[in-house]
């Protein structure tokens, strides 16, 4: 099967950098995709000058045998953009969404859901090879999703002149779209009606579509502060199969005192004090509207005497406060721990480290600070949650244990 006319992605514009491969800028090669990287664009090789030269395509599925032209050149490595699929791989499919062509949305969602979660399993692995080439781990089967579309309980919109959706691919263009495939349905067909309630705006405004507590549909304009009281994870299903794995391993050790940094609004701290009646929590999160709203729930719950949240970055809480000496919880966002908090826990050294991360470059990085500190440390639990199905995101959890 050949399929011709792949429209270049606005970031594929041709691009030199300065780069001695400059002079492949344009050219065409016939190339065969090896696997997928952070990110979700597809990884192959060309030869230059007797080398073997890595070449990132968006849109491209590992075991595709494709026509690119090389759109742009970096120091180390080119972008490519898809000409022809002049053979597809047995993996790759017709995205079920009309817009995922060029909708920013979603990334792999041209995937069978079984090669998504293969190539997911590949990345990790291979961050940890690289990162921590001498540590043994067993990379446990992925948590997948009860469904695999209209997982998402809540989503986030742009809305600018008339149009109400996604960023396009690479830009700051809004794809117009009337429904989302990976969204609630209750959210999906709701999307039009919102549209119409909305007021006519020259300047970019984002809006949350979600279901909220009360399991019913909202809609609210999101200020400068962010997302506000929209801390729950997007996945219900998978979320609650990563807190009893959270509870699962917590359970086993018996920890009398835990430290949870990047606590959100108590997503774990919560489940894990409720199953838990021993356990005695600090609790830290920088964004005043989630710890307002845990404070309340643990005044309603009756936990003021084993519960304490903290307002404030975990940079400032760790210089200022000893952790748990028995168990450390981290729930970080996509950047990863900060330098200062990776700082304090190697010099703390807990018995035991939760590390829940949603971006395994930064996973890797992390341990492989933790793991030079201390080599007793051993990897007790490695898992994968595949949280956002139709894109290259997942969680993973860790559990670290000095012997």
């Amino acid at each position: 099967m050949k399929t011709t006319g792949f429209k270049p992605l606005q970031s594929e514009k041709t691009d030199k950098r300065g780069s001695e491969l400059e002079s492949l800028l344009h050219s065409e090669h016939v190339i065969n995709v090896e696997k997928l990287i952070v990110g979700g664009d597809g990884l192959g090789r060309i030869s230059f000058k007797e080398k073997s030269l890595v070449v990132f395509i968006p849109l491209a599925v590992p075991g595709d045998r494709l026509k690119i032209k090389i759109v742009k050149a970096e120091k180390n490595h080119l972008r490519g953009q898809i000409l022809e699929i002049v053979e597809p791989s047995i993996d790759r499919r017709t995205a079920p969404c009309e817009y995922f062509q060029s909708c920013g949305g979603c990334s792999i969602q041209h995937m069978t859901e079984d090669s998504q979660v293969l190539q997911k399993e590949l990345i990790l692995k291979y961050l940890l090879n690289k990162f921590i080439p001498n540590k043994d781990y067993n990379l446990l089967p992925t948590v997948r999703s009860d469904s695999d579309f209209n997982y998402r309980n809540r989503i986030q919109l742009k809305f600018e002149n008339g149009k109400l959706g996604y960023f396009k691919k690479a830009s700051h263009e809004i794809v117009d779209i009337t429904h989302c495939p990976i969204a609630d349905k209750r959210i999906s067909i709701a999307i039009p009606g919102v549209k119409m309630r909305l007021k006519p705006s020259t300047e970019l405004v984002r809006y949350e579509l979600r279901i909220n507590h009360l399991e019913e549909f909202e809609f609210y304009r999101i200020g400068e502060d962010g997302e506000g009281l929209s801390f729950s994870q997007v996945n219900n299903s998978v979320n609650k199969k990563l807190v009893e794995a959270v509870e699962l391993i917590v359970g086993g050790l018996n920890p009398k005192f835990l430290s949870e940094l990047y606590a959100g609004a108590g997503n774990f701290s919560f489940p894990l004090l409720t199953k838990f009646p021993n356990l005695r929590m600090e609790s830290v999160e920088l964004n005043p509207k989630l710890t307002e709203f845990a404070v309340k729930r643990v005044v309603e719950s009756n936990l003021q005497k084993r519960l304490t949240f903290f307002t404030t970055d975990c940079e400032t809480f760790v210089k200022r406060r000893p952790l748990s000496k028995e168990m450390v919880l981290l729930d970080p966002p996509r950047a990863g721990c900060s330098p200062e908090v990776m700082k304090s826990i190697c010099n703390q050294l807990p018995n035991q480290v939760l590390y829940v991360s949603c971006h395994p470059a930064n996973l890797a990085r992390d341990l492989s600070l933790l793991l030079q500190k201390e080599p007793a440390y051993k990897i007790k639990h490695l898992q994968i949650f595949d949280m956002f199905p139709q894109t290259d995101h997942f969680e993973t959890l860790v559990h670290l244990a000095k012997e």
